[in-house]
């Protein structure tokens, strides 16, 4: 009856310590890098698109967005693509 009573005791403390340690990576405090693309025909507008992207991006994560950088390139058929690139953080 006792070595019951012990095992339900460890399950029961392994348990409470993986959900101490699964709860850590979740919790508000990490920043995350997000990238998004924005396509047009110049790359002012391709840059324009891709800064209106990070911005709601960064509205859904709740958080604000840290040392963002935008490189474009030549696309398809006669059009830019620009690539921002951010950190977005609580």
């Amino acid at each position: 009856m006792i070595p019951g009573k012990i095992a339900i005791a460890g399950a029961l403390l392994a348990s409470l310590a993986v959900s101490a340690f699964a709860v850590e990576p979740a919790q508000a405090g990490t920043c995350m890098a997000v990238t998004v693309k924005g396509r047009a025909a110049d790359p002012a507008t391709a840059t324009t698109k891709a800064s209106i992207k990070l911005t709601q991006r960064a509205a859904a994560l709740r958080g604000r967005i840290k040392n963002s950088s935008t490189s474009c390139q030549k696309g398809p058929p006669s059009g830019f693509v620009c690539t921002t690139s951010a950190i977005v953080c609580p």
